[in-house]
This record gives structure tokens, sequence and C-alpha cells, in this order.
């Protein structure tokens, strides 16, 4: 009698291993590293480097395959990215010129202003000699002025270009963000399989 339960006992494990090893579990992990050296892919600018190594358009296809972006449209947040640093570069060297620009401008019409002023002073006696009743009559026009002027138009410009470049820049720097962040949370498949495998029964897992 005993050896008959051992016997079912053996058929019944045998048979639950059997189909153990028919089925296999799959899990999904996140934040797997995706390089092959166990390493995180990390953006640098508008460009994606493995290590110190940068990605050639090639590679990153190969990973951009696993998410849920496409090659074409890394290369559009990429020339994005660039157009508004460019931008911000631009604008901001315009707008610095342009500060300078007044300040030249101002400091000139301020000394143009004190030169006049002196010179009123020392030629008032000669007017009241001349029985002129004021002075008045000489006019102060001021030649800086127009630096001024340009100066203002120039910073004015930077800075609604500064803007622009940094609302562009923003965006798409958010966009490589994302893309970074799909490159290196890539889902995983993984299989446990329990049973007969190749060499000997155990626990065999596969990703």
């Amino acid at each position: 009698m005993g050896r008959t339960v051992r016997a079912k006992v053996f058929i019944l494990t045998s048979i639950v291993l059997l189909v153990f090893s028919c089925m296999s579990a799959h899990a999904q992990y996140k934040d797997m590293p995706l390089t092959s050296g166990g390493k995180q892919i990390e953006r640098k600018g508008a460009y994606f480097y493995d290590g110190d190594e940068q990605l050639c358009p090639e590679q990153l296809a190969g990973f951009l395959a696993h998410t849920d972006f496409t090659s074409v449209q890394v290369e559009k947040y990429q020339k994005g990215f660039n157009a508004g640093k460019g931008l911000l570069i631009g604008f901001g060297s315009l707008t610095g010129a342009g500060l300078i620009t007044t300040g030249i401008g101002v400091v000139g019409v301020m000394a143009e202003a004190i030169a006049v002023g002196v010179g009123t002073a020392f030629l008032a006696p000669l007017f009241v000699f001349a029985g002129s009743e004021s002075s008045s009559d000489m006019q102060f026009e001021s030649k800086f002025i127009y630096v001024t002027y340009a100066g203002l138009a120039a910073a004015g410009v930077g800075i609604l270009g500064l803007a622009a470049g940094t609302t562009v820049y923003c965006v798409y720097k958010k966009r490589l963000n994302r893309v970074e962040d799909a490159l290196n949370s890539r889902p995983v498949d993984i299989q446990v399989s329990v049973g007969a495998q190749k060499h000997r029964v155990g626990l065999a897992v596969n990703f």
C-alpha cells in the first residue's frame, strides 16, 4: 500500500514538473541598464552617451526600437535644442552689445551736456556785453543721443530674442530628457522556467 502511495506521489510530482517546464513566468522590470556594460545612457547637450562614447545614429536607433520614440523624432528634438541654444548665444551677445552701446551713449550725452554747461557759463559775460538778455540762444544738439537710441534698440531686440530662445531651449531640453528616461527605463522580459532544463532539472532564468 505504501509503495502505491509513493508511486502516485512520484507520478504527480513528475507531471507537475513537466507542466512547469512548459510554462514561463514573465515579468517586466523598469530601470534596468540598457547598455551591455551595465551603464546608464546619459544625455550631454543634444546627444546621448554610453559612458564617454557618443552613440552614433545607428546605435541610438537600435536602443530607440525598445521605446516609444523614433530616430526622426529624436533628430527633430536635437535640432530644436541646438537652435534654442544658438538663439540664446546670439541674442545674449546682442543684448550685451546693446547695453554697452547704451552705456557709452549715455556717458557721451552727459559729457556733452557738461561741456555745453561749462561753455555757457564762460560765455555768459559775452552775452551780457553784447546786450543779449540770456544765453538761451545756444542750442544743445547731442551727437551721442543717436548712439544711445541704437543701443537701446539692440538691447530690446536682444531681450526679445532671449525670451524666444529660452522657450525653444527649455521645450526641447525637456523632450530630450524624456528620451533619456525612456532609454534607461526599457522594460526587460524575464522568463522563469521550472523543470527539465538542457542539462538537468531545476530553475532557469532567461532574459
